[in-house]
This record gives structure tokens, C-alpha cells and sequence, in this order.
């Protein structure tokens, strides 16, 4: 088949060419600009356009001959604008689908694959805990696969990934999760968070999406999960990878809030907004959000994987090209 992957040059753009090549699929990546030399797969074929605003008929070319479109870009939640940023995140996020998915139509490609968001899973799974009105990223999340349902109607298949934290190293590309590598290195003891949560490795995810694009039918959702990782273990797996030995201690819940608060009071205070409620976060952070990946599993093909040794990748890819973490987080050299 012949599969376009918008948003194809990137960190998950990488594994995915690559698994889509190794399937024996023609894989066109698009992207706002040239990856770094020598770093995408061999046989992928390269494309810069920006397809949320290109003419039509740049569009149509790109689209041309098409089975399969896996769109990978847009805003994540790293995002931060001018509030309301629901604004922002659905100009990125939301508005592309209704031009993607009538050009599709057009050129005849009739399977859609879309990267999202888990917290789209948590909300159906944990009402109460994780409200989409108060997270604008997840909520464009939301908003994007509706359009996407609504626009493909019966005679198109729409498959969205909700995606996880992913861990992996990609070839002359940083990661994000320079944050942890700080903290980490920082002098005293380590406050961890005492949650859970969903993890995945980058190649699961692009085995996911090989998995997603043999599927090729109906609209459906998938929660895509490899294990569920107390926050502890993930930074103990940071730790091993860097060669340090932290002092952890247990993160301060209420003192968690308190700075959540204080940070949602900077940003009212500059009209800014970031794609999570700072407060939910901190609540998250301590809570359970593993997800069961067995589903997505048996039904798009992906195994188990090592997240340690992804993680030690995670850790090689970042001192090499740096990390940036959450828009409240600095980023890293």
C-alpha cells in the first residue's frame, strides 16, 4: 500500500516509516522541513509541505494514489498561547480534519489513522478524574476525532491511536524528557510522584499503526498501552540509564497543589493558558491511570516491549540532541 504520514519526519513519523517499510508499504513522509541528514529510513520518500494550509492541489498531489493517510502532527500539550488556547489547539488540532478528510475522499484513500491523546481513554474511564473542559489539548483531542468520525462517514475507516508517554531514541532527534533528566541531576533528594501511568515504547506505537493500517475498517478507538509504570520505577529506570543513584523521597501531594495553584495564578496573570489544568496534573500524578493494553494489542498486533531499554534509548537521544519537557518545564542543551 501506499501510506502518507503527515507529520511523517518526526520523533514517531521515524519508527513509523520504518515498520511501514519493513511491512514492504510505500511510506511518503510530510513535514514542515527537511529531517536531519541520514535520519529517516531508507526507501522513504520525503515531502515538505505545511498540508494545513497548503493550496488544494498541493494537497491532492501529496494525496495522490493514497491507501492510507496516518496523520502525526498537530499541537501537543506542551502547547501554551493566549487564552482561551482552545483557540489554538483547535486551528492545529481540529480545523486540519476538515479539509484532510474530503481531500481523501477525493483522491480515494479510504483508511485514516490518527496519533492522539490517552487522556481521551481517561476521560471515558475515569469520569470525574479527567475533565476534557478543563484540559484544552485533550480536549482538541476529542473534538479532532469527532470531526474525523463525522466527516468520513461510513465509507471511510477511521482509527485513532490514544497515545501514552512514549519512550525511544530516534535517529538526530531530542526527546521530552530533558525535565527528568534535570530533576534527576539535580543536587538532594528526588520527590517523586506516587501514581501510575500508561507507557509505551516509540517502535509499539509504530507497530500499533502498521497494525491500525492493516485493520482498515469502521471508527474505532484504541488506548494504546505497553505497561503500567509507577512514577518511581520510571525514574529508577532514568537513574540506571544516567548511572545515578538519587535519594527518592514521596512527593508532597498538597505542596504539589499549592505550586499548581501559584502556577495557574502566573498564568492567569499573563493571559496565558497551557494544554493541562496545572491543578489536575498534580492530581493525576497521583493517582492510578494505567490502562488494560490487551485490546489494542490482539486486535493491531503489537507485543510487549522492554521500556527499561527504551527508556536507556530515551536517555542516549536526549544527552545527544537535547529535551525539551512540558510547557511549564525549561528545556534542556
Amino acid at each position: 500500500m501506499r501510506i502518507v504520514i503527515i507529520g511523517g519526519t518526526g520523533f514517531l513519523g521515524y519508527f513509523t516509516c520504518r515498520a511501514l517499510r519493513a511491512a514492504g508499504h510505500e511510506a511518503v513522509a510530510v513535514g514542515l522541513a527537511p529531517p536531519p541528514p541520514g535520519s529517516m529510513p531508507d526507501g522513504v520518500r520525503v515531502e515538505i509541505c505545511n498540508t494545513d494550509i497548503c493550496r488544494e492541489d498541493e494537497l491532492a498531489a501529496l494525496l495522490e494514489g493514497a491507501d492510507c493517510v496516518i496523520h502525526a502532527a498537530g499541537a501537543d500539550g506542551r502547547f501554551a498561547d493566549r487564552a482561551p488556547v482552545i483557540a489554538a489547539f483547535r486551528a492545529r488540532n481540529v480545523t486540519p480534519m476538515a479539509r484532510l478528510v474530503p481531500a481523501m475522499k477525493r483522491a480515494g484513500a479510504g483508511n485514516l489513522v490518527i496519533f492522539g491523546s490517552y487522556y481521551t481513554a481517561l476521560a471515558r474511564s475515569r469520569t470525574g478524574l479527567v475533565d476534557l473542559a478543563r484540559n484544552p489539548y485533550p480536549l482538541s483531542r476529542q473534538e479532532q476525532m469527532d470531526m474525523a468520525f463525522a466527516l468520513a462517514g461510513p465509507e471511510m475507516a477511521v482509527n485513532v491511536l490514544e497515545l501514552p508517554y512514549i519512550f525511544g531514541g530516534a535517529p538526530g532527534r531530542g526527546t521530552l524528557w530533558g525535565h527528568v533528566m534535570d530533576k534527576l541531576r539535580a543536587p538532594g533528594p528526588v520527590a517523586v510522584p506516587g501514581g501510575v501511568t500508561a507507557c509505551v515504547t516509540a517502535e509499539q506505537v509504530a507497530a500499533a499503526a502498521l497494525g491500525a493500517v492493516s485493520w482498515g475498517r469502521g471508527h474505532a478507538t484504541w488506548p494504546i498501552g505497553g505497561e503500567n509504570l509507577s512514577y518511581r520505577t520510571i525514574y529508577g529506570h532514568f537513574a540506571s540509564a544516567l548511572g545515578a543513584i538519587p535519594e527518592f523521597v514521596a512527593a508532597d501531594p498538597a505542596a504539589a497543589q499549592r505550586q499548581a495553584e501559584a502556577q495557574c495564578a502566573r498564568l492567569a496573570a499573563e493571559g496565558i493558558e497551557t494544554g493541562y489544568d496545572p491543578r489536575d496534573v498534580a492530581r493525576w500524578q497521583e493517582s492510578d491511570l494505567g490502562l488494560d493494553p490487551a485490546p489494542a494489542m490482539a486486535a493491531l498486533g503489537y507485543r510487549r516491549a522492554d521500556l527499561a531499554t527504551a527508556i536507556a534509548d530515551t536517555v542516549t537521544a536526549t544527552l545527544a540532541h537535547g529535551g525539551q519537557g512540558p510547557a511549564a518545564l525549561r528545556s534542556t542543551s
